[in-house]
């Protein structure tokens, strides 16, 4: 869903503000921006399961790493797992086929990261 943003916004997004946050076995996601052709959410993973099954998307990924560690593997054999942290940014390209989970699996601290990404107008 598109909002209409008429003044600057601030999200806190280690306290989990957003404009509306989902939970799901695989973590939560907080929305914190949908319009103008772009998208950002946040996703906190803490507990949860490891999704069984491949994330991809149709367009380019930017993964900034905010707290915690995260662990990306990657469905073709010739891309090697990544180990990302707080500070780091990965470049996903478009239909790359993937799953992310907090790393260690025992780690107390919760993995958050930010997702931006292009979206098409319907």
């Amino acid at each position: 869903m598109e909002h209409t943003i008429e003044k600057p916004q601030v999200f806190h997004v280690l306290k989990g503000e957003a404009l509306e946050v989902k939970q799901s076995a695989y973590g939560s996601v907080g929305e914190l921006f949908s319009g103008d052709g772009i998208e950002a959410v946040w996703v906190k993973k803490q507990a949860e399961e490891i999704d069984p099954g491949w994330f991809s998307q149709s367009t380019v990924d930017l993964i900034i790493v905010m707290q915690g560690k995260l662990r990306f593997e990657f469905e073709r054999e010739d891309i090697p797992a990544l180990e990302l942290e707080a500070g780091d940014m990965l470049v996903l390209p478009a239909n790359t086929h993937c799953r992310a989970y907090r790393w260690p699996r025992d780690a107390e601290t919760a993995a958050v990261f930010v997702a931006v990404y292009p979206t098409t107008k319907a």
